[in-house]
């Protein structure tokens, strides 16, 4: 079949869909329904591609927030963890209800088009998987995983070193594991929480994946509202 083809899709609300993909580029597809864009999905694909299929493909389904005037977008793969995946869409749908939570959240890496991207993720997730869902130079979003009743963890990733040069840079293989990022990060075996807050605001750390990044804040502040919990992931 070959590489996986991930397909990003947003849904609108009179039933239509659209979807891109990194590993397509260029390609822009839509269809009046879902059950239709589903049909005509190999179809689409053998033109694109110039094969014929079956091909390996994931979809990504995307929905938009406005957040006083900025924009939030969740993702979530429809695989077999489908369900874990949604409990992390709930609890950001949780978070953006809390007076002064949804700021923090917008005040996040944006992509291209000034969206902040939260992919719904699971511990078993690579960091290969994810990296395939970045799309194009400058692009960027941000992991998010449940790791307890109460706490999200969010590791940004992008597509450049240029894209945020105040990160530092480790190395990581790109069939390393979210639950091995946690586990070897000092930060979350410490248990450190912390009230949402943007990246932005302190000296981070990444991991290199090709010519990938992962970052995250390398120290947290404590506050009195725990709601995200955040995790430096070694570097050297």
């Amino acid at each position: 079949m070959g590489e996986q083809i991930h397909m990003i899709m947003r849904l609108s609300g009179d039933g239509s869909v659209y979807a891109t993909s990194p590993q397509a580029p260029g390609l822009i597809y839509g269809r009046q329904s879902l059950a239709e864009w589903r049909s005509d999905l190999e179809d689409v694909l053998s033109f694109y591609f110039e094969r014929p299929g079956p091909f390996d493909v994931i979809e990504h389904h995307e929905r938009h927030y406005d957040v006083e005037g900025r924009e939030l977008v969740t993702r979530l793969a429809m695989d077999e963890h489908r369900e874990q995946r949604q409990a992390v869409n709930e609890r950001i749908g949780q978070v953006l209800r809390v007076p002064g939570q949804a700021e923090s959240l917008v005040s996040a890496v944006t992509n291209t088009v000034g969206e902040t991207v939260y992919v719904c993720a699971v511990p078993s997730d690579t960091l290969g998987w994810l990296a395939a869902q970045l799309d194009g130079p400058g692009d960027a979003l941000i992991t998010a995983l449940i790791i307890a009743d109460q706490f999200l963890l969010t590791l940004p990733i992008a597509k450049e070193e240029e894209t945020h040069p105040m990160w530092s840079v480790a190395s990581s293989a790109p069939d390393t594991r979210l639950r091995k990022s946690c586990e070897r990060s000092r930060l979350l075996r410490r248990r450190t929480r912390c009230p949402l807050k943007s990246p932005r605001t302190n000296v981070s750390k990444a991991v290199r994946l090709d010519d990938h990044r992962l970052d995250v804040p390398a120290d947290p502040v404590k506050g009195n509202t725990p709601t995200l919990e955040t995790s430096g992931l070694p570097v050297g």
